[in-house]
């Protein structure tokens, strides 16, 4: 004899294994995810969210432009960066492969990162220093001081085989086959290092190869190579 509820008895059964199942499953999903998130963290260094910039530092700028993967570095904690994202005093900024990024200043200057590039903000952004404000240590990058206040004495960025004295400047720098050009675009750019020092006008780049190795003399680049520039920083 088949009674009368069985049927519906029998379904409902199922559908609550079924239910309990996939809330396990959910549950399970979930505890797999923050594993993954917390492996990541420690493995990498990254720090969750926004919370990990040190809020009590000068705000310098934004991210404006971005290609993943860039981030920055504070003493030893690591946040990767967002549109829109601050950026601090003493911040390392960095790139990895297809990265690209673009900070604009509070002063009105923009900094441009290419792939594998790392640059440090110095204290003296935050200031009138005319110390060295920018440590390119490695990678291509664009300096334009656009509309930014100009100082009495040039500022400088410190890159990998010269320091760069600008004057109203629109910069360039980055490796190249074997060596690492400076370029500028607008302005006026001192390079100098150990061993000579050469004076860059608007359309003029020279090249670098050691610290103490003399930069090569100006010389005007052809279009091909200005375009290669550009790219290199997302230009």
């Amino acid at each position: 004899m088949t009674l009368p509820f069985a049927g519906r008895f029998s379904a409902d059964r199922t559908s609550l294994m079924t239910r309990r199942g996939f809330a396990r499953r959910l549950a399970g999903s979930a505890a797999l995810s923050t594993s993954l998130t917390a492996s990541l963290v420690t493995s990498f260094g990254f720090a969750a969210g926004t919370a990990a910039a040190a809020t009590d530092r000068t705000i310098l700028g934004s991210v404006k432009q971005m290609r993943q993967l860039a981030g920055a570095t504070f003493d030893k904690e690591t946040r990767l960066l967002h549109l829109d994202d601050k950026v601090f005093q003493s911040d390392l900024l960095w790139t990895r492969d297809g990265g690209q990024l673009q900070v604009a200043m509070l002063d009105g200057s923009t900094l441009n990162l290419g792939e594998n590039a790392e640059v440090r903000l110095d204290d003296s952004l935050g200031g009138n220093s005319v110390s060295n404000f920018l440590h390119v240590l490695r990678g291509a990058f664009r300096f334009n001081s656009g509309n930014a206040e100009k100082p009495t004495a040039p500022p400088k960025i410190d890159t990998p085989f010269a320091i760069l004295s600008l004057r109203g400047t629109d910069v360039f720098g980055g490796p190249f086959e074997k060596s690492y050009d400076i370029f500028v675009f607008s302005g006026e750019v001192e390079v100098r290092n150990d061993a000579g020092a050469v004076t860059l006008k608007p359309g003029y780049g020279t090249s670098l190869t050691a610290r103490n190795v003399p930069p090569t003399q100006p010389k005007v680049w052809g279009d091909a190579k200005v375009k290669r520039a550009r790219a290199m920083v997302g230009d």
